[in-house]
């Protein structure tokens, strides 16, 4: 975390003193490499965008069908559910499960129905929206932000699905 700062507030510092490395000792293909951090760049920051508005989406869809169903706390587990869909396939799961337990503080059946309605949603997200939101916000056809998501979940677990979708758009382009 304090490095991810110390990133940010000399960035403008560290960009020069990397160009200046670059120009020094890899002049021939400065270009090349360039061009690439840009892709890998670009790349990631569409990712984040793209698992924000999907997070968004969820989160929505979940407080709508909660109000429709007319369920207790629609709007704090629509919130908890888009924050915890941020880590994919999974985070949404752990999301709703606080909502389970405070649904089922009010009423078991009712617990019972949100949890097979927040497994549907997941399950919709994760083969339908996710791939063409994502997809769409990095470049990548829906068919290798899927791909991507399951070499990466089976490499690396969380951490592994979350970098390999941007690794993959930078590939492709």
């Amino acid at each position: 975390f304090f490095f991810s700062i110390y990133l940010l507030i000399y960035k403008e510092m560290l960009a020069r003193q990397f160009t200046r490395l670059i120009n020094t000792y890899l002049s021939r293909v400065k270009l090349p490499l360039m061009y690439a951090i840009r892709t890998f760049d670009d790349c990631y920051s569409n990712y984040i965008a793209g698992q924000c508005k999907d997070a968004a989406i969820l989160g929505i869809a979940c407080f709508i069908g909660m109000t429709i169903m007319r369920m207790p706390y629609a709007t704090m587990i629509g919130v908890v559910t888009a924050i915890g869909a941020l880590i994919p396939i999974v985070g949404a799961i752990l999301g709703a499960s606080i909502g389970v337990i405070l649904i089922f503080a009010v009423s078991p059946m009712q617990s019972l129905v949100f949890l097979i309605f927040i497994v549907i949603l997941q399950q919709f997200d994760n083969r339908v929206t996710y791939p063409l939101v994502v997809g769409k916000s990095i470049g990548l056809p829906s068919v290798w932000v899927f791909a991507a998501v399951i070499v990466g979940g089976s490499l690396s677990g969380i951490l592994g699905m979350m970098l390999t979708v941007p690794l993959f758009a930078a590939i492709y382009r």
